[in-house]
């Protein structure tokens, strides 16, 4: 059975966890950048999927008022 995730900071720091040192992606991670960040990096180095889950995780959040 697959691992819940339940924040947008567990998502983030499970797809840290597989992202090369040198990447953007992984710098604004590693510097806490916000979310919108995150992700436009992330679409930057070509992880497009992982940016759309993320801004959908914060969209349902949001929602919840997590």
């Amino acid at each position: 059975m697959a691992q819940r995730i339940s924040s947008p900071l567990e998502l983030i720091a499970e797809f840290r966890q597989m992202l090369p040192a040198n990447s953007k992606t992984a710098r604004a991670i590693d510097e806490q950048e916000p979310f919108e960040s995150i992700a436009l990096k992330a679409v930057d180095d070509g992880y497009i999927e992982f940016s759309h889950e993320l801004v959908g995780f914060m969209e349902v959040c949001l929602r919840r008022n997590m």
